[in-house]
């Protein structure tokens, strides 16, 4: 997918998210939001999200989250940013390096590099 794609999708997902949690929030004021955002193994972006009551547990899980996109991006070939409530938990993840374009995916085809790396 081209970058200025995936700026748009990225940009579009992050506005949708913001606005279902704005609307949550006027509910329950103490729901927090985790988001998730990173690029696939074909190049395209993925996302999730989830809500919790508490901002410790938001946390908690936002921290889960990195540790299982770092172990996955142990090559540093996947880039993912991870949020709480808007704002990011870890930026090592270089996501949006990536959609700035400072930042460049070297392997040309991912998953036949993990699997050169599993079976060497």
């Amino acid at each position: 997918m081209e970058l200025t794609t995936l700026n748009k999708e990225y940009k579009l997902l992050r506005a949708d998210s913001g606005d279902k949690f704005v609307k949550m929030s006027m509910i329950d004021p103490k729901v927090n939001l985790v988001e998730e955002y990173w690029i696939t193994s074909d190049h395209t972006l993925g996302n999730s999200r989830a809500y919790f009551d508490s901002y410790e547990m938001s946390i908690e899980y936002a921290l889960d989250r990195v540790d299982y996109r770092m172990t996955l991006n142990a090559d540093g070939q996947k880039p993912f940013i991870i949020l709480v409530n808007g704002k990011a938990i870890n930026t090592y993840g270089q996501l949006e390096n990536f959609l700035n374009g400072e930042f460049t995916i070297k392997a040309t085809n991912i998953i036949e590099s993990n699997v050169k790396r599993l079976y060497s």
